[in-house]
């Protein structure tokens, strides 16, 4: 690879090389799935959500690549810190209208694009004792959802085994009934936000984890993973 430059270095999983000779960017890693590239190009041309515009993607020998097009901006990350309340507001004002927009979207099953597996965070443990890792979807309602839900929950136990604590947790899962898909991004932080001097959110980057979920899973998985305390007051 020639003229390319890793821009992600601390990112564990996957790499992002800028192709300097061309403006793009290569996006490449064991977990990252062409369904990344599918959620992107659905988004691009289902509302107005700034993304990244995809050029290509594949996956092979247990490496998946997405080429794509380099966005100039500022991690919200690295200027949140800074933020007067006007500035909080303005940025907010965005992100709501963005989310909003691709939770209008609906699916015909829970899963990532292209009827792949879900990606929610729900459904991520380690594998209980003697048992294989394992996927979990896609799922074609709320109710074959929310039984994923309990299955992942066993097998994230000791054995494969309930325990005394988990009755009541079940039983609330049980209790969720039915209800649409909606798309979600499913990791929406500061990292993952561009804005540029004027403040105006000129994309949203890393779908790796989007797709088709319960309405609640957005406002849960952004507020779970915050690290910065003016983030989760938004």
């Amino acid at each position: 690879m020639t003229k390319a430059k890793n821009i992600a270095v601390h990112k564990i999983d996957k790499s992002i090389w800028h192709l300097q000779d061309s403006n793009r960017i290569l996006k490449r890693g064991p977990n990252v799935k062409v369904a990344e590239a599918e959620a992107l190009r659905f988004v691009a041309s289902s509302t107005d959500v700034p993304v990244p515009e995809v050029f290509g993607a594949y996956e092979r020998d247990g490496f998946g690549n997405i080429f794509m097009s380099r966005v100039i901006g500022t991690p919200l990350h690295d200027v949140l810190h800074t933020f007067d309340e006007a500035q909080v507001e303005t940025v907010t004002a965005q992100l709501s209208g963005f989310v909003q927009s691709w939770m209008g979207l609906r699916g015909d099953f829970f899963g990532s694009m292209g009827s792949k597996p879900c990606r929610d965070v729900f459904f991520q443990h380690l594998p209980a004792a003697n048992m294989p890792d394992r996927e979990y979807g896609p799922f074609r309602s709320r109710t074959e959802y929310c039984d994923g839900l309990i299955d992942a929950l066993r097998n994230s136990r000791p054995y494969g085994r309930f325990d005394a604590n988990d009755a009541q947790l079940i039983e609330r899962i049980q209790r969720l009934g039915d209800g649409c898909a909606v798309f979600c991004h499913g990791d929406l932080t500061p990292d993952n936000i561009l804005v540029d001097d004027q403040l105006n959110v000129v994309a949203i980057l890393d779908m790796g984890v989007s797709g088709f979920s319960i309405p609640e899973r957005e406002y849960f998985e952004a507020k779970s993973r915050a690290r910065n305390s003016l983030w989760s007051s938004m």
